[in-house]
């Protein structure tokens, strides 16, 4: 197949998958408007309370955009995890880590005030890499399913964060479960004034830095080689342990980075026992709706911050619960995977080959790229 041909087919492909995206997203929404009207709200009132609350006054736009930055991280550490074949569910854990690690930078290390703030997001981005690297080293090693040892880390990291807001770091000034107020100095400063979107926006960045790794290096070539075929990849001379250990080490420095902006990046001025860890697990359904691209994560995780965001304001204006929007979210998901299932069978039955599993894209280019880099 020549090139174009295969770039058209790619092309299509993503089309394609955009597509599917995006009717999953409006059978959600639709399904959503409906428990609104049996709720007896108005399907105009619901709606003009939800769109205020995620767009409607510059505030709340604001928060919008806030919301999606460590959404969009967890999600792209998910994708960065998935491309290389592991899956885990230690984001929560990580970003919980990683804001550890950004108090000890911001409380006890003063740097000239020029370093305080990028030593502290780096700071993150370790904590974050440490703790998922507990978990690569378990089943590189030990063979230890990383979705069972990072959903038992979440635990132990949520009551070391406890211990340690309300221990060593604990503000003895007052009887809450709070740090001592985090230095201007190690904060990210306000985009628009007395609002919460800062300029931690700018790590919305990471899509196209993730984006260039996965299809443009040779990290990235190793990542979907091994994502795609083990097998394939030894003979190519890449080591499946060696490379996944990296992609979720990559990944546990994404979720610390989403754990560094809520806490550097917050409206408040201290750090709690939590600062947000279920944005771990509501990151891993922004990339299931975004089919898994870093191309589609921005759209997907705007949509999670508007549901977020206007969830609050209908329930507060015309009483439709806000755990309504956790429900979309769950439906959304479960949509995704049927069709991902329905599409992977239709395809196969229209090969003729119902025994036999038919290779997927990421395999049929894999092979590919294995004759590429063997010869």
């Amino acid at each position: 197949m020549s090139t174009r041909a295969t770039a058209w087919a790619r092309a299509r492909e993503g089309g394609f998958e955009f597509l599917l995206s995006l009717l999953v997203t409006v059978f959600a929404l639709i399904a959503a408007m409906l428990f609104v009207l049996a709720a007896g709200v108005p399907f105009r009132k619901g709606g003009e309370a939800f769109i205020t609350g995620a767009f409607g006054t510059e505030f709340n736009f604001a928060s919008t955009l806030a919301f999606m930055v460590p959404l969009t991280l967890v999600a792209l550490g998910w994708i960065v995890a998935f491309r290389a074949g592991r899956f885990h569910v230690g984001f929560p854990g990580q970003i919980l880590v990683g804001s550890l690690f950004v108090s000890v930078v911001a409380l006890k290390i003063s740097p000239p005030g020029i370093l305080h703030l990028p030593l502290a997001v780096l700071a993150g981005m370790l904590g974050g890499a440490l703790w998922a690297g507990i978990a690569a080293w378990l089943w590189a090693k030990r063979g230890v399913n990383e979705i069972l040892s990072t959903l038992l880390l979440n635990l132990v990291a949520i009551q070391l964060l406890a211990w340690w807001v309300r221990g060593p770091f604990h503000d003895p000034e007052t009887p809450l479960p709070v740090t001592r107020q985090i230095p201007r100095s190690a904060k990210w400063p306000e985009l628009i004034t007395a609002t919460n979107l800062h300029w931690d926006i700018v790590m919305l960045a990471m899509v196209l830095v993730i984006g260039f790794l996965l299809s443009k290096t040779s990290f990235g070539l190793q990542i979907r080689l091994v994502g795609a075929n083990e097998e394939a990849a030894r003979h190519a001379g890449m080591s499946p342990a060696g490379v996944g250990t990296r992609a979720l080490l990559l990944s546990g420095a994404l979720a610390g980075l989403a754990g560094s902006s809520l806490v550097v990046a917050a409206s408040t001025t201290v750090m709690v026992e939590d600062v947000g860890s279920a944005l771990g697990y509501t990151g891993i359904a922004v990339a299931l709706l975004a089919r898994n691209s870093p191309w589609g994560v921005i759209p997907a995780a705007l949509l999670f911050a508007s549901l977020v965001q206007g969830s609050a304001q209908m329930e507060a204006t015309v009483g439709v619960s806000s755990s309504l929007v956790d429900f979309v979210q769950g439906l959304m998901v479960v949509l995704v995977l049927g069709a991902t299932t329905l599409l992977y069978y239709a395809r196969r039955n229209r090969q003729g080959r119902p025994r036999k599993p038919r290779s997927t894209p990421a395999q049929v280019s894999a092979s590919r790229e294995v004759e590429v880099a063997s010869s």
